[in-house]
């Protein structure tokens, strides 16, 4: 998708797309911000119970979660919603937030604004062979010192950072 440029229809198969470990969730980049105008970019997403990221607030970008299967917990600023299968979980810019997978498995994609974010999956995760997103997502335990320090040092620049450990129990 690289050689398109904003403006042009696109389809994606996503099955063409590479897969990447992301700190334990299986991610691709369905869907970069160079092909919206940096509008907005799409993530697809599987995890297991288990997964949560580090609390952590983004300067410019909303996420914005739309649960295919199974339920994600998402937190803001001290609030907790568990959002299932067929519903959306907005967490808005500049304002400090985390999410958890809250079921055995879970399925999803991520709709970041503006577009350009999702350069952080590649950047700071494991690119797997393609076949890996239909398989069963890697079991997540904590995310060790220094993995939270080179995500730190990858969202500073960017005016992201993280706040904390995440909100959610074990």
């Amino acid at each position: 998708m690289s050689s398109l440029t904003a403006g042009e229809v696109v389809h994606v198969d996503p099955s063409a797309l590479s897969t990447i470990d992301h700190i334990g969730i299986l991610a691709r980049v369905v869907l970069p911000g160079e092909v919206t105008g940096g509008n907005f970019a799409v993530v697809e997403q599987r995890g297991r119970l288990g997964f949560m990221t580090p609390r952590h607030l983004h300067t410019s970008e909303s996420e914005t979660f739309i649960v295919l299967e199974g339920a994600l917990e998402g937190w803001c600023e001290g609030k907790s919603i568990l959002v299932e299968a067929g519903q959306v979980l907005h967490l808005p810019a500049n304002r400090e937030h985390a999410f958890r997978v809250a079921s055995d498995r879970a399925h999803h994609y991520i709709v970041v604004s503006p577009g350009g974010f999702e350069e952080f999956y590649p950047a700071t995760g494991t690119v797997l062979d393609r076949s890996a997103f239909d398989e069963a997502p890697p079991l997540q335990g904590p995310v060790s010192p220094e993995k939270v320090d080179e995500l730190a040092a990858w969202l500073a620049p960017r005016g992201a950072s993280i706040t904390g450990p995440p909100p959610f129990a074990p």
